[in-house]
This record gives structure tokens, sequence and C-alpha cells, in this order.
């Protein structure tokens, strides 16, 4: 009999048809050349994780990490690495500064099976490390994470790191216009053969397993034979990011759950679910309604990093002040704790990613206290400092916003909700429901989700809109031709992280570079290369 001659399928989507090809037009997967786990015995080896921290440029650093495990987080991703930058052989300085900023191998401690730290906070004489954190702190288990777009550049970028991880992963889900001019991420949605090399190359080659993170189409057939094909090239998790490409910033909206669900029927390999979980009931119904093994977060984490405890908090304590009613931890206690753990480490933190993580975590509280934006603003990270000499700023900034809100906090006006509510503190989307465990009303010194205002009707887009005008337009200034994944493109964008409602605050950026903060500036915008999925 001949033999079948693979054909592609054609679907009808919400912006046109869209080609499907057929999965028996790829090779095989192949045989690695080095012994390692697969799919499901990778999943038990790091114990069958179900709460996972998303990976996230410039936020899922080392002390967030350990900050993050301590809180019921069982598996945690690096920040995404540009693979070209982490490799690159032609500026051998460039490369090792990238690397000790990404991840530093001199310390031993990123990757790390046991780090012993013993934090307590300078601000009193109780302990700030948390009830669930009183083990001995690990980076382990833990999955770094590339953009790539070209294989051979990716596999000597995973190499460096496979003997300090379980696994590497591909990004395949950054939506940011910068992800368009360097030709990654999600921006790599159209060119499946690609995609294959990529994984297949270190399916093949690494020592450890590889994994994929990625969006969904706008078909449900689409996204379940592009994730047929990511197994077939031998990713052995896969994590599902329920939105699409154009679902980010006030398109955000909400993710698919049943597109995740579709993809875990679809696949043999352990699937993650992403997207949607703000509140600690969100983890069991991410898990009921897309049966996956594990649920990721990424702004629910950012926003509250106690968001996926096991067990909320029964009685009150100075991390969980008002508990059982509303188990959110403390904005002071949490930011002390992660301080703590900035300071307990050997391996440099960058001081775009301390002030990044504050302006998120204070940001409740800097809607009341809009003043101390500029404190904020200008505090600084000493690196010439030891210990917590480090952060002698942020320990001040913190030490005045924690007497305001004991006041708040005594003074009874702050009970109800506020009329209006605060900016970010409701969401658009959904309803609250005190009974799910989605409180109608949080106050503002507990660490709480934050939900992006609505487009106002007549600007379609806004400064999306104009961000996309401007790509298109740089675009046709080089020939049409996306811009080479480069240096310059990263390194700048990963400075400006921490962008809050400073005043005239000046903020030193990674590079040496300074910024004026306009009061008008959204608290904590982070690069445009950061991968965010709430």
């Amino acid at each position: 009999m001949p033999e079948a001659v693979p054909t592609d399928i054609t679907v009808n989507t919400e912006v046109g048809p869209a080609t499907i090809p057929d999965l028996d037009s790829f090779p095989p997967t192949g045989t690695p050349i080095h012994p390692k786990l697969s799919s499901w015995d990778l999943y038990r080896s790091i114990g069958s994780p179900q709460r996972v921290v998303a990976p996230m440029v410039d936020q899922s650093e080392l002390p967030w990490r350990i900050l993050s495990r301590r809180y019921g987080f069982e598996l945690v991703y690096t920040p995404m690495i540009n693979a070209k930058l982490f490799a690159d052989e032609n500026s051998k300085k460039k490369k090792v500064k990238y690397q000790e900023v990404n991840f530093n191998k001199e310390f031993a401690e990123e990757g790390a099976t046991s780090l012993s730290l013993t934090p307590a906070s300078s601000s009193s004489s109780e302990p700030s490390i948390s009830a669930e954190g009183r083990f001995k702190d690990t980076d382990r288990p833990l999955f770094v994470q590339f953009c790539a777009n070209d294989p051979s550049t990716l596999l000597r970028a995973a190499q460096v790191v496979e003997d300090r991880c379980d696994a590497v992963d591909l990004n395949l889900g950054c939506p940011q216009h910068i992800a368009r001019r360097g030709h990654y991420g999600s921006y790599l949605m159209e060119d499946w053969p690609l995609i294959f090399s990529l994984i297949n190359i270190l399916h093949i080659n690494l020592k450890v397993p590889v994994t994929a993170k990625m969006r969904v189409y706008e078909s449900v057939e689409e996204t379940v034979a592009y994730a047929r094909m990511l197994e077939r090239a031998g990713a052995q998790i896969l994590t599902v990011h329920g939105r699409t490409r154009n679902m980010k910033g006030h398109h955000t909206g909400l993710a698919d759950w049943n597109k995740i669900r579709a993809v875990k029927e679809a696949v043999k390999v352990p699937v993650f679910a992403n997207g949607n979980v703000l509140y600690p009931q969100d983890f069991y119904d991410a898990l009921a309604a897309t049966g996956a093994e594990g649920i990721m977060s990424a702004e629910g984490n950012l926003y509250n990093p106690a968001v996926f405890m096991k067990f909320l908090a029964s009685v009150p304590s100075r991390m969980f002040p008002n508990a059982p009613a509303l188990p959110f931890p403390s904005i002071v206690a949490m930011v002390h704790e992660y301080l703590d753990i900035v300071t307990s480490l050997r391996t440099p933190t960058q001081s775009s990613a301390i002030k990044a993580h504050l302006f998120r975590l204070c940001r409740p509280a800097l809607e009341v206290h809009r003043d101390l934006r500029e404190q904020l603003g200008k505090a600084r990270f000493d690196d010439k400092a030891v210990g917590p000499a480090k952060i002698v700023t942020y320990r001040q900034f913190l030490a005045e916003l924690e007497r305001r809100l004991e006041e708040d906090m005594k003074s009874g006006k702050w009970e109800k909700q506020p009329d209006p509510p605060l900016p970010g503190s409701v969401s658009h989307l959904t309803e609250p429901n005190g009974e799910a465990g989605r409180p109608a009303y949080i106050p503002h010194w507990l660490a709480q989700p934050y939900f992006r205002p609505p487009l106002v009707p007549g600007e379609p887009g806004g400064k999306e809109a104009d961000k996309v005008k401007a790509e298109k337009k740089a675009d046709k200034g080089d020939g049409g031709k996306s811009a080479e994944m480069n240096g310059d493109i990263q390194i700048q964008g990963e400075g400006k992280v921490a962008r809050g409602r400073s005043g005239s605050a000046e903020v030193e950026w990674e590079g040496k570079k300074k910024a004026k903060l306009n009061d008008d500036k959204e608290i904590a915008q982070i690069a445009q290369i950061a991968q965010i999925a709430r």
C-alpha cells in the first residue's frame, strides 16, 4: 500500500481560517543521548508539585523564590533568560555580566538543594520568618526558562545551567512587543518547525528534561494540535496559559480554562494551568476546571506570595493580623521577610527587582499614603555595604509605612470599603464572593490582588495601540524584518522595572541609567519584556 501522506487541516477562527500542520509532518521525537527522567517520572521526582510560581522577568529571582516556597509554592521557575545574551561568545565581558545577573553560579545558591538562612527583621524582636517557612530553605525543584529563536544558541545556554536545575523550559508565551521584535516567546507561534527544533535539540542533548510554556490560540483545535506538536518535539511538561497572544494589558480578560482542559485531555504529559488565579480558592477552582496536575501563578503571587498557602491562617498573628476572616498577609511583615532574605544571601539581588517587588506588595497602602511613593522611589540598595546595611533606606520607608498603617488599623475609618473604592481593588470581570474566599473588600494593610482598570470608552487600545503602531513603523524601517534578538533590546528593558508614582524621585536603573518618575505613572510597571500572566 502507498505510504500515507500527511495532510494539513484548515479551521475557521474569529480572525479567519487557520491551517494546522499534520502531526505526522514532524520528525519522530528521537532518543536522548543522556539517560534522564521523562514526563510522569520527572513530575513525581520533584514531589508532584501542584503550586507553581511562574517565570517572571526580574521578579522570580532567588529571594522571591525562597519567599514563595515558604508560603506553599512547591515548584518555582527562574525569570525568563535571553539565550543569546546568556551564551554570547562574541562578548565575554557582556556574557559574564548577563550570567551573573540572571543565573549566578559563583555563590552556588541558585539551584541549591539546601540554603541555611536565619532571617530576623530589624524592625521587630519577633522573627519575620513564616510559620510554614520553619524548615531549611532550598531553591529546588527549579526550572530555568529561556527565550530563544536559534536551536544551537539555546542548547549552549541551557548547558550552562543543566547541572543546577531539574528542567529547562522554553518560553513560548511572552506576548510583549519586545518579544515580537526579538522574534521569541509567543511570536514564534506561526513557526511550528522552528519551535519543534528548539525543543527537540534540548530533548536530545541535555542531561535534564525540557518543558515548555505556551499560550492558546483562538480555536480549540489549533491549541490542541500545537500542544501535541510540543509533546512530540520532546516537552515533558506543558504549561498552558489560557489566554491568546493579544490578551495583555487592559485587554487581558479572563483565561479560558476550557482550552486548558482540552490540552490536558489530548496529551500524555503532565500539564500546568496558568491564568485567573488571584485568590486562594482560585487554586482549587482551577484544578477542578482544567484537570491539570498543577496551577501556576504570576501576578497573583507577586501581589500576595501567600496566595497558595495550603492551610489558611486560622488565628490572628503578626503576619496575618485579620485572620481568620481575612487570611491575607500583612504587607509590612511580608516585605520585612523578603528584605531579610535579600540580606541573608551572598548572591546579589538587582535593585530593580527589590523596588519592583515593594511597589507591587505595597500598592494598596500607597493608594492611601501616596506621598510615601517618593520615599520608596528614592530608596537605594547599597551594594558596597554589608548585610542589613545594604537596605537601610528601604527599612526606613517601611518603618514609616508601618507607623501609618498601625494608625489606620486603630482608627476604625477603614473597617468598610471607601466610596469610591481604591484604584485597582475591584474587578470589572468577576463579582466578589465572600463565601468563596473572594471578599468584596480587603483593607489596604493586607497583600491583595490587583485588578487592571477597564479601557476608557472611545479610547480603544490607548497606549498599547500606540506601541503597536510604533512597532510596525520600526519594523518597516529595517526592511520589514524582525529585529534580531540582541543585547541592546534585552538590557534596555531589564533596567526599567520599578516605575512608581513617586513625584520627581530619581530611580537608578540597571546599567547606571536614571529616569524621572512622573506622579501619574502606574505603580510598578514591569519592563516590556516581562511576561505577566495572572
